[in-house]
């Protein structure tokens, strides 16, 4: 006899919905922090739309990001942000933190190795594509923009969804990208940042960024379990 398989359509109690929250908004952080450079709206922005003081509860990390949101001199602070992203991601010299899996992981240590094609299969698994605008150059999909990014996505997606077994589904595509991507190459990443950078943001983020996809993991697997 044939099996059907029957959705089963639950909703998230106020825990999970509560933790899911929590995990989008240090993604859309670190997002934000290290898909552009850092300008003064962006600044405005997290000062009147994020939890300040609750940065303090987040280590060395949290202590750093702190103390630059509530520098008195903030106008030398960004400049000093500025200067480190351009310096540290996008060139023109060699770049002392690469901001590509495929650098860290990749056989050739180059652009567009392995690690490239499968993260541009994991997107493709959840329907989604990297938007190539005109006149600008095609970004690997191993740039640390768009793997926080596919985490958005996906915990947007799990807070949408009432159905439990697609739900397990899009825990399970974040548990690939944390546990086969992210995992694999923050360690190496992070260092590289907090080697080389100079302003307490990106020292701050760097040390923020490592522990979170650890204990992200860790998340995960109770998520799943």
């Amino acid at each position: 006899m044939q099996m059907i398989d029957q959705k089963v359509d639950t909703q998230l109690d106020t825990e999970q919905i509560e933790i899911h929250m929590a995990r989008k908004s240090f993604y859309q952080l670190f997002h934000l922090l290290l898909s552009k450079p850092f300008t003064l709206e962006t600044y405005k922005e997290i000062q009147e739309g994020g939890n300040i003081e609750g940065l303090l509860d987040l280590d060395q990390g949290g202590k750093l990001l702190y103390d630059f949101f509530k520098s008195e001199h903030i106008e030398e602070s960004l400049q000093l942000a500025r200067d480190d992203y351009f310096r540290l991601f996008i060139g023109p010299y060699s770049l002392p933190a690469p901001p590509w899996e495929s650098v860290y992981r990749g056989k050739e240590h180059a652009l567009f190795d392995f690690p490239t094609f499968e993260v541009r299969q994991l997107f493709q698994q959840f329907g989604l594509e990297i938007e190539k605008k005109p006149n600008q150059h095609v970004e690997a999909e191993d740039h640390i923009a768009f793997e926080l990014e596919f985490m958005i996505l996906l915990i947007e997606k799990t807070l949408q969804e009432k159905n439990e077994k697609t739900r397990r589904t899009l825990l399970m595509g974040q548990k690939d990208m944390v546990d086969k991507h992210l995992a694999l190459w923050m360690p190496q990443f992070t260092g590289d940042i907090k080697n080389n950078a100079s302003s307490t943001l990106f020292l701050g983020i760097a040390d923020l960024l490592d522990g979170f996809i650890k204990f992200d993991s860790q998340v995960l697997n109770e998520l799943l379990s």
